[in-house]
């Protein structure tokens, strides 16, 4: 099936009487993820894809017609001014993806923004977005490691484009999946999604939070995230009135087992809305963000953007964010994950200065910069690149 799916896409023959509602479009957007929980490479797609939407208002007016977001029959709601949603095929998952996905979208350059694709599809571009799978593989359940393990090499060989979202995680695609890394593009991405909506201050209220000072960790769904550290050090720094406010909930289908014991002060929050989150960030001492492994690190970007100091691990893909607007301890270094805390605690004026700091770091990421850049290889792949500016 597959070998059928990769002849009808490349002869551009149509898949029959679910044919494509436009003819003239020239990219199919992956839309699997609307039928996902939400984590990182899912509100990758979404933001990109909005960002995508607004383009072609504007300057990539051309293509207004020529782009659809094709997803399962199980996928949410996703309201587009420009880019119509069409939920094809049968199935979902894995076979939706590399079965159903290329045979709705024949003919046309297939974008794929959370880390997979059809892998018998060499006419694409996917966004692979780190190696965790490979680098932390006690992280994940043995389902999803031999999934991505299988796949992605693959993807990389085939696919006419591979994308990443930063210069760490290039090198580590080199060096996990054996990628020729040389001509592969990074295009970052955005923080500027938090500004969007107004902070919901319900969520003060909820932790008991109003008039009370707190640190901010979040990612509790991926023991990558190092929150035992974060309770670890929280508890070393020996508060009396310092909460530790910590997000998400876990997925055991993709993580596996997990447990954190929450100290005294320890808050969880549970998931959280953007709203929500923005509160949180606005009113925080600091986001503490000791990861072991990211492949750019969304949230001390949106940290920043939202004005809220950042600590985050010596690991390279933050410090490539962040650059000097964090502190910056090691992963395991809890005692100096302490110290940064109550210097935080402390001296308003260090807040002050990363504040700061990091409001004019988290300037030079946005969505639609990722977006204009996604566009300008996609066009470049079909050969149009003198259709728009």
């Amino acid at each position: 099936m597959l070998a059928l799916a990769e002849t009808r896409a490349g002869a551009g023959l149509s898949p029959g009487s679910e044919a494509p509602a436009s003819a003239v479009a020239r990219i199919a957007i992956n839309g699997r993820f609307l039928s996902q929980r939400f984590s990182g490479v899912q509100r990758f797609a979404a933001e990109v894809i909005k960002a995508i939407d607004r383009l072609l208002e504007g300057e990539f007016a051309a293509l207004r017609g020529r782009v659809e977001l094709l997803a399962p029959r199980t996928a949410r709601e996703f309201p587009l001014a420009n880019i119509p949603l069409r939920r094809v095929g049968r199935f979902g998952g894995y076979v939706w993806e590399q079965i159903e996905y290329p045979f709705y979208g024949a003919g046309r350059l297939l974008l794929n923004l959370c880390m997979l694709g059809p892998i018998a599809v060499r006419h694409q571009l996917v966004v692979v977005h780190d190696a965790t799978v490979l680098a932390l593989p006690e992280n994940f359940s043995p389902r999803f490691r031999a999934a991505y393990k299988f796949l992605i090499p693959r993807l990389c060989r085939r696919s006419e484009l591979i994308v990443t979202v930063s210069e760490f995680s290039r090198r580590e695609i080199g060096k996990w999946y054996g990628a020729d890394i040389a001509a592969m593009p990074v295009c970052f991405e955005g923080g500027d999604h938090m500004t969007a909506v107004p902070a919901d201050m319900s969520v003060i209220d909820r932790l008991d939070l109003r008039g009370r000072r707190f640190f901010l960790g979040v990612g509790v769904d991926s023991a990558n995230k190092n929150i035992k550290t974060v309770v670890r050090a929280f508890a070393e720094a020996g508060f009396d009135d310092v909460a530790l406010v910590l997000t998400g909930s876990r997925d055991p289908k993709v993580f596996g087992a997990f447990r954190l014991a929450g100290g005294e002060g320890v808050r969880m929050a549970g998931f959280v809305s953007d709203a929500e989150l923005r509160a949180l960030y606005e009113h925080a001492l600091a986001l503490v963000f000791p990861s072991y492994y990211e492949g750019f690190g969304l949230p001390p970007l949106e940290a920043m953007t939202c004005g809220c100091p950042v600590i985050i691990s010596e690991q390279p893909a933050l410090v490539e964010v962040c650059g000097e607007a964090a502190l910056v301890c090691s992963a395991d270094d809890s005692a100096a994950m302490t110290r940064h805390m109550r210097a935080l605690a402390s001296n308003p004026a260090l807040r002050e200065r990363l504040t700061k700091a990091g409001h004019a770091r988290a300037r030079r990421f946005t969505w639609e910069t990722t977006a204009r850049s996604l566009l300008h290889h996609c066009l470049a792949l079909e050969g149009a690149e003198g259709d728009v500016p």
